[in-house]
């Protein structure tokens, strides 16, 4: 028999008795400012995110249960996301899928965006997160650093471990190609995240 207890729903007034209301409220409208719903890590970059991971990250279930205690009271948040296919590639997380979707909402209609595009100067085979294409014609790729602050501190001790292989894949662009490079902090921020797009949408009509 399969072992479901992570996937009990508790009841309404359970939910409403144990978790404070302007908590599932701060959190839904975290959500909708990010448009996506946002994991623990993302959280500890956005205002008052903190104070929900110290409450409820404790362990796993409680997490759940939080999560779905903001789904009961609000049902229109962006569905709960890992893994998204967009044009046959996949976004690797959800820093990235918050990206893709803040780009989707706001860049000039002379801009397109691929996902996965391959980084034609690489001497090496090669993908970027995002590539922005004007006419046709790809200018400006974009890498999200999901587990790294635009400061240079890993996330985690986890993330850190992923360090080399992240400085190996920017510095590849170094000299070769143009690229914006936007870090978690930086996503996690919404008004920071638009100027930094806006920044790159007039970049990548200049090149």
């Amino acid at each position: 028999m399969i072992n479901d207890h992570f996937n009990n729903t508790l009841p309404n007034w359970v939910s409403r008795n144990f978790f404070r209301e302007e908590d599932l409220d701060r959190y839904a409208a975290l959500s909708k400012e990010l448009l996506i719903t946002p994991t623990q890590m993302m959280l500890e970059f956005c205002d008052g995110g903190r104070a929900l991971v110290d409450r409820y990250n404790r362990d796993k279930p409680l997490w759940k249960a939080f999560r779905q205690a903001v789904t009961q009271r609000h049902t229109t948040l962006p569905a709960w996301q890992r893994d998204v296919r967009i044009k046959g590639y996949r976004i690797e997380s959800l820093v990235e899928l918050a990206v893709y979707r803040r780009i989707e909402r706001i860049s000039p209609q002379t801009i397109s965006v691929m996902v996965q595009p391959s980084v034609r100067e690489s001497a090496v085979l090669a993908r970027a997160d995002f590539g922005l294409y004007v006419r046709g014609k790809p200018t400006l790729y974009v890498e999200v650093v999901g587990t790294v602050t635009r400061d240079g501190r890993s996330v985690s001790a986890n993330a850190e471990t992923l360090r080399n292989a992240i400085e190996e894949r920017l510095l590849r662009y170094v000299g070769t190609a143009p690229v914006e490079i936007l870090h978690i902090d930086e996503v996690c921020d919404p008004a920071v995240l638009t100027t930094r797009l806006e920044q790159a949408f007039a970049r990548a009509q200049t090149l």
